[in-house]
């Protein structure tokens, strides 16, 4: 699938589609690509070109304007509006898009409420759901800031001390760890696929969702990485010394973290398994064993994994409820990481993460977490999941997540 070519691991891999056979036994090459139906993929070829500029010289007769009979006049088979085009929200006509393309407009649903911004004095950035006043959900000259999550960066002293030491400390398991390491660049769906048995045969439409959710909080986590600018750790110290290269950014809050918490929410709340673990626990324990490896590697310190999960968990719940606005289920709950709370010798950073440290509610003990013991679950009116001001169908967020949902029952 084109949402999945982007794993840095697997792109040695690409190069062996032009060797394999087809569908039908036909012999490899690059030209029919992996199946017999490589060739019907966007793109363009000029010896074919001239094939088909022949080929429609001899087909075609005199041009009479009359539409093509399976389409009865009714393009993509949906109902026309007065001005003889489909309707302007057209769910069914989104099915038929190329991947990449709705991956494009289900991201600029979700973006277009979004508000990210950085507070240089404190250290803070904060992301924000913004809701209009307006009836419509337009803009109206008036909208009110529902609060997401905020991220507050911890001093310097918090990563040259126990951060840095664990770093130091957990490099003895860079041999057993690497080739987990290495093959969990990028995007490991593999690794996620084998516990809830995930492939592109059965699940196309929960990957495109998953794909999704990562590509939301990669727009948010760059920024953020860029505004709180918290070193890596090969920064503090020459012994650090990292077994992978990683891409030139900052280090604070780990991506891998917040994609591997943000999968795992995901995947648990599509299997409907909140309740007894059964899909739930072993997702965690994942997350945590690939947060976890970042730092085995030496480019991450721990809280860099904790700051990722709230973040993580804050952002899963902001995405279910996009996707599904008009549910009781909707809504997220504000929650805070506050690094300013850590001393130097604050027990938390002697110690790796915890998957079950808890995040908000009166069982709160993290004193970066403090602020959160109050918390309580948003749910703003008017939250909608379709761009368009006067239309009641539900929006493409929600048609792909109930299409998803769909393939779990």
């Amino acid at each position: 699938m084109a949402m999945l070519q982007g794993d840095q691991g697997d792109q040695g891999d690409q190069g062996d589609q032009g060797d394999r056979p087809g569908d039908d036994g036909a012999p490899p090459g690059g030209a029919t690509g992996a199946t017999p139906f490589g060739m019907l993929m966007p793109g363009g070829n000029g010896a074919a070109g001239i094939g088909l500029i022949r080929s429609r010289e001899a087909l075609v007769q005199p041009f009479n304007g009359a539409p093509a009979p399976w389409h009865s006049g009714l393009p993509f088979r949906e109902a026309i509006q007065r001005d003889g085009l489909p309707a302007v929200q057209g769910l069914r006509r989104f099915d038929n898009c190329s991947e990449d393309i709705r991956q494009i407009n289900l991201l600029s649903e979700l973006l277009r409420n979004l508000r990210l911004t950085a507070d240089a004095g404190a250290g803070r950035v904060n992301v924000d759901h913004v809701g209009y006043g307006a009836a419509d959900g337009q803009g109206s000259g008036t909208y009110t800031l529902h609060p997401v999550f905020s991220i507050t960066r911890p001093p310097r002293t918090a990563f040259e001390g126990a951060q840095l030491r664990l770093v130091h400390e957990w490099a003895e398991l860079r041999g057993e760890r690497l080739n987990e390491i290495t093959t969990q660049l990028g995007v490991p769906f593999r690794y996620w696929a084998p516990i809830v048995d995930l492939n592109p045969t059965s699940h196309p439409r929960t990957l495109e969702l998953l794909a999704l959710a990562v590509r939301l909080g990669f727009h948010l986590l760059q920024p953020i990485k860029h505004y709180l600018a918290c070193p890596r750790p090969a920064a503090y110290s020459t012994s650090i010394q990292p077994v992978i290269r990683p891409r030139r950014f900052e280090a604070f809050p780990s991506g891998h973290a917040m994609e591997a918490f943000l999968v795992a929410r995901l995947l648990a709340e599509l299997c409907g398994d909140k309740t007894d673990g059964t899909v739930d626990t072993p997702l965690q324990r994942l997350a945590t064993r690939i947060a976890n490896n970042r730092v085995v590697a030496g480019v991450h310190f721990h809280i860099d994994s904790v700051a990722g999960r709230l973040m993580a968990e804050s952002l899963a719940e902001y995405f279910l409820a996009c996707c599904r606005p008009g549910s009781d289920k909707a809504g997220w709950v504000y929650r805070q990481f506050d690094g300013r709370a850590l001393e130097t010798d604050d027990p938390a950073l002697a110690t790796a993460l915890q998957r079950k440290e808890v995040l908000d509610g009166n069982r709160v003990c993290s004193a970066y977490f403090l602020a959160n013991a109050k918390a309580r679950r948003r749910k703003p009116r008017g939250l909608r999941s379709s761009a368009v001001a006067d239309s009641r169908t539900p929006g493409l967020l929600n048609r792909l997540w109930q299409q998803a949902l769909e393939e779990w029952q």
